[in-house]
């Protein structure tokens, strides 16, 4: 087999704004997307798309094995089961719209458009379980996570791990290894200190509850991956301790979650024709460049390891659920060897 240069998270098509006032939907064509990966000779690669057109328009502009999952906003969605290039699935917990009175917990208290519909999905509620029942085995489910240090927080590992353990004949895939990463989960924050309990806003509180609670999911996420057969990290996007938490885990690849990041807003498909990326905006953007990625996950790792992320990513998608159980026998007999030979 030639060798292979994985991307795990890839989005083409419509990317859904949130609930937050200043959020914006945007769209970026299968053209572009293809672009990106021709750029940076990505060989194969996970993507998320909204309409299977702009699927097809990214699998007709380049020769990368694509493995196309559907963004599902609502539990009456028709799949596109047998299409070329779907492969799956994707949820996310605080992008797309439905009908809040549908699928709202808390009942909208904003007026207008934003008022009347409810922003992704609950995990914890039965109609994630009513999607996830109706897939054919071996079907991916790319699941986003991230959120805040918060025990209501709707996007955390466990949500994933309780789903994949209950339904054994899908292949999960948990979006950003529980965090998306950036300057909230990068260090510690070296603000003061306060010795007593302020009023308002406390740069201490915010910055330690976020960065610990974020090595916290980091290395829950592994042990989760660990544990089971059927979940798989991306890791979208690179922090030091996230490289860290990889050292004790093979289920993970590179993710660059290209456009999204340092992205340009578009009110509609294909109406601001200048906000198209050129080479030079590949190589100097931060969050998705993806030789960038590739070189600080092998500052820490090592190439060779991050390159066998590649292949482990391959193996997975590719592997049938049935040999990926069996598999998973070894794995767990050797977790109970280690752990009874070091206690």
């Amino acid at each position: 087999m030639n060798k292979i240069k994985f991307d795990i998270h890839l989005n083409v098509g419509k990317v859904y704004r949130t609930k937050k006032p200043g959020s914006v939907e945007m769209f970026y064509s299968g053209k572009e997307i293809a672009d990106f990966v021709n750029h940076y000779g990505i060989t194969h690669g996970v993507c998320i798309y909204d309409k299977y057109e702009n699927l097809k328009e990214l699998m007709d502009n380049t020769n990368a094995k694509i493995y196309g999952v559907q963004w599902i906003v609502d539990k009456d969605q028709t799949l596109d089961v047998g299409r070329e290039g779907w492969y799956g699935i994707k949820l996310h917990s605080h992008r797309g719209y439905r009908d809040a009175s549908k699928y709202d917990w808390t009942k909208p208290k904003k007026k207008g458009d934003r008022g009347s519909l409810s922003y992704g999905l609950h995990y914890s509620d039965k109609y994630v379980k009513d999607i996830l029942v109706t897939l054919p085995n071996n079907s991916l489910v790319y699941m986003h996570t991230q959120g805040w240090p918060s025990t209501t927080n709707r996007a955390r590992p466990e949500h994933l791990f309780m789903l994949a353990t209950e339904f054994n004949n899908l292949k999960f895939i948990m979006g950003h290894s529980g965090m998306y990463g950036g300057i909230q989960s990068a260090l510690p924050g070296l603000k003061e200190i306060p010795s007593y309990r302020p009023k308002g806003f406390n740069v201490h509180q915010r910055s330690i509850r976020t960065w610990g609670d974020c090595v916290v999911r980091f290395k829950t996420s592994v042990i989760y991956s660990n544990l089971i057969h059927n979940l798989f990290l991306d890791s979208s996007c690179y922090t030091p301790d996230k490289a860290l938490a990889y050292m004790n885990c093979d289920r993970w690849c590179i993710g660059s979650d290209y456009p999204f990041g340092n992205n340009k807003p578009r009110n509609s498909e294909g109406s601001v024709e200048d906000s198209h990326y050129t080479k030079q905006d590949f190589e100097k953007a931060h969050a998705w460049n993806f030789n960038k990625q590739y070189d600080k996950f092998s500052k820490v790792l090592g190439e060779q390891r991050v390159e066998q992320g590649f292949n482990n990513a391959f193996d997975y998608i590719e592997t049938p659920i049935e040999v990926l159980v069996e598999t998973q026998y070894e794995r767990l007999n050797n977790i109970k060897t280690y752990i009874k030979s070091n206690t």
